[in-house]
């Protein structure tokens, strides 16, 4: 079961909704080795890892405007690494990281620095419980689609973890989970959220690794109510609970067509402002055909209502579908290229609320091809031509770029 999750997480990464950062386009890109494809095995993941890369990137429209001369050369010079250690007996300890720098050539208020860090204590009581206690941070420069200007704007997203799964005999395992994440955005403050999020569910494994489960999550958080809602201060806070309920499964229809995801409702009441709310259908589904050991063929959709901290709404309401392809020429040469289409509903949108504009929606599609080459063990090379579009019903909003990046990452 493992192996084919970690197969249906390498393609969902490919099929994720492109993002202002270009960059992205090589950052989900899996050298032919990772253990995509059946024809190479993945090696055995070693103790820790360090890596070094620089990137260059043109974009052709790097502020999304519908206009204008916002053509830019974009650096990216970054470190990074990971460990992975047995402190006693069963228990260990798991520390991620990376450092990325961002120079622009003409807009360079936009230079910023970047970083993530992840630190886990991963615990095994017993043969039957196992789980995992972390905190991670990252700091990272809102949208550039949602800002639409030559601005420094800063966002740091904070959280703490704490996982668990007990194994009831061979196949049936309860698991639960816990997780507060705190965003924090200085130049919108109004923006701000903390989020405390339960969950937990059952799952049933069969022998061949298929598996069916349930699982139920309920978010309490804080969504603020702008000033432009509420200038007089009425409302002291305006806060929110998420319900989720879902079917999940993975399970290989024939050796080469697998199939994973979730399908289930959601329910977003808020406590103030009622206009707000959403109740739906939920779902996001991966599916994957290897037509041979070397080539794999993969499809996704999904529908979902989060919080987006980069935009002023309280919760955006997407759906969508990818497909894409990816053949490994050798065991050194990857190459992959996907399609992407989403319909986003800005739901709570403050403008919208006052009746001053529409409801917010856009349409946003593009397609992207990568490569990745593993010139020596050490030395990797990728590449990547990124092209997007979006269509808006707010004036000021459609945009239509290209974006090629060329990026070099030496493993140490």
């Amino acid at each position: 079961m493992s192996r084919f999750w970690s197969k249906a997480a390498l393609a969902g990464l490919i099929a994720l909704p492109m993002c202002a950062a270009a960059f992205e386009a090589v950052d989900v890109l899996p050298a032919a080795s990772s253990g995509l494809y059946p024809a190479y095995p993945s090696d055995p993941i070693p103790p820790y890892s360090v890596w070094a890369q620089a990137g260059l990137m043109y974009d052709s429209n790097v502020l999304r405007r519908p206009s204008g001369d916002n053509n830019e050369w974009l650096t990216r010079v970054g470190v990074g690494g990971r460990m992975d250690q047995r402190v006693f007996g069963r228990q260990g300890v798991h520390l991620e990281g990376r450092l990325d720098g961002y120079l622009y050539d003409k807009f360079s208020d936009l230079d910023n620095v970047s970083y993530s860090a992840l630190g886990e204590w991963r615990y095994e009581v017993g043969n039957d419980l196992a789980g995992a206690l972390g905190v991670s941070r990252r700091r990272f420069q809102a949208a550039l689609s949602e800002i639409q200007r030559d601005q420094y704007d800063p966002i740091t997203e904070s959280t703490l973890n704490a996982t668990a799964r007990y194994a009831i005999g061979p196949h049936l395992g309860l698991r639960g989970a816990a997780h507060w994440i705190d965003y924090v955005r200085p130049s919108r403050p109004f923006s701000n959220t903390r989020t405390v999020i339960l969950g937990g569910g059952i799952d049933y494994v069969t022998d061949l690794g298929n598996a069916v489960g349930f699982e139920v999550q309920e978010a309490k958080g804080d969504a603020p109510v702008n000033q432009q809602v509420d200038p007089l201060g009425i409302f002291v806070s305006n806060n929110f609970t998420q319900r989720d309920y879902g079917v999940i499964g993975a399970f290989g229809i024939t050796p080469s067509i697998r199939v994973a995801g979730r399908f289930g409702r959601t329910q977003r009441t808020y406590s103030e402002l009622p206009g707000r709310d959403f109740n739906g259908p939920t779902w996001s589904v991966t599916g994957q055909w290897y037509p041979t050991t070397k080539t794999v063929l993969f499809v996704d959709s999904a529908k979902h209502v989060s919080s987006v901290i980069d935009v002023g709404a309280s919760h955006v309401v997407v759906r969508g579908y990818g497909v894409g392809a990816g053949w490994a020429v050798t065991a050194k040469l990857n190459l992959m290229a996907r399609f992407l289409r989403q319909h986003q509903v800005f739901e709570g949108d403050p403008e919208a609320e006052l009746g001053v504009a529409p409801l917010r929606e856009e349409y946003i599609r593009g397609y992207r091809l990568g490569a990745y080459w593993e010139y020596t063990r050490r030395i990797h090379y990728q590449f990547a031509f990124d092209h997007g579009e979006r269509q808006s019903n707010i004036v000021g909003r459609d945009y239509t770029y290209n974006a090629g990046i060329v990026q070099v990452r030496f493993v140490f």
